[in-house]
């Protein structure tokens, strides 16, 4: 009897493991990365939250919008996505080195899709490169960064899960200050949402990115929306402003009144969790709301419109005595959107 039990426990052992990382797997994996990862992202929900609801231990998360759009590069490698930072709203300064490509494949030996991340040379050249695909044979990696830890992506759950290296950390040696340095991420991939965790370490443990308390900033994918504002004023004129484009992950539409007296206005358009305290109500809200002063700069009472509507409605508006607006799911092949992108009318 024990014989017969010790060769069932070795047919356990030397049982293949179950294929969570096959072949077909591996190319769902690619497909929902390819389709989830592009898009137009912000933090700016989870710094609202934090400041409603408290922020964490290192204080609240840096603001930043962040492009992902998949180029046609084959010189570079099969599949491509280009990314770019910028410092707040969609129209701020770039981020310093982070215009990258990512060069994606499948790496079937270890069991997972794989992004090798590289800024690209001359980076001045080529901002907002996902908008101008003239530009897309021209891109090369700079030889001074980059090329030494791959993030590699699998399954996890509903989710994808990026990690570097095998286990999370990469440890390498700087091309320009000779430095060793270990990088410790990873990154949460949804359809709606995609979280990052990306510290940096010197050979000493000394951190110098990242941050303390290890927290994942959250970035949450934002929608094009084509809005218009108009006014009646007490003198009887009257003033439209249409159409004019917002993303609704906290965009801000600035203008001045033409009235005899004129006013700053601004109106803010937002889709994120409610900071309910007590939990019962938080919910997913898109909000839109005109406010009397600058951007960042008024108190409640400022507020002189106000509409909520469910993110899937694709629509919010409102209507006072004197003033309306609304935003609705803008066309993606409008070519007015386009034009605004690329900062011209509208």
């Amino acid at each position: 009897m024990r014989a017969i039990s010790i060769f069932l426990a070795c047919l356990v052992l030397a049982a293949p493991a179950v294929a969570t990382n096959s072949k077909p797997e591996l190319a769902k994996v690619l497909e929902d990365l390819l389709a989830w990862l592009p898009g137009e992202y912000t933090s700016i929900p989870q710094v609202y939250l934090e400041r409603a609801l408290g922020a964490p231990p290192d204080g609240e998360h840096e603001t930043y919008y962040r492009v992902f759009a998949e180029i046609d590069a084959p010189h570079l490698a099969e599949h491509v996505i280009y990314t770019q930072i910028r410092l707040g709203a969609d129209n701020e300064s770039i981020f310093p080195g982070q215009q990258v490509v990512f060069l994606i494949s499948t790496n079937e030996e270890m069991g997972t899709v794989s992004i090798s991340g590289r800024r690209i040379a001359d980076a001045d050249d080529f901002v907002d490169a996902h908008l101008h695909p003239e530009m897309w044979p021209s891109l090369q990696p700079d030889p001074n960064f980059g090329g030494n830890c791959t993030f590699n992506w699998q399954r996890h759950g509903n989710q994808l899960r990026g990690l570097l290296g095998e286990h999370g950390e990469c440890t390498m040696v700087s091309k320009n200050t000779g430095q060793q340095m270990t990088w410790d991420a990873e990154w949460i991939l949804n359809p709606e949402e995609l979280w990052v965790y990306d510290n940096g370490y010197l050979e000493d443990g000394t951190l110098f990115a990242g941050r303390e308390d290890r927290t994942h900033l959250r970035m949450y994918k934002a929608k094009r929306y084509e809005c218009f504002t108009s006014f009646r004023f007490e003198d009887g004129t009257s003033q439209v402003v249409n159409p004019y484009f917002m993303h609704d992950r906290g965009d801000v539409f600035s203008v001045e009144t033409k009235e005899l007296e004129p006013r700053k206005l601004h109106v803010e358009f937002l889709t994120s969790m409610w900071p309910s305290n007590s939990g019962r109500n938080f919910v997913d809200l898109m909000r839109l709301t005109l406010h009397e002063g600058e951007p960042g700069d008024y108190e409640e009472e400022d507020v002189l419109g106000l509409a909520w509507a469910e993110p899937s409605s694709g629509r919010v508006g409102f209507t006072t005595e004197w003033a309306s607006s609304r935003c609705k799911l803008a066309n993606p092949d409008d070519p007015r959107l386009k034009a605004a992108l690329m900062g011209g009318a509208p």
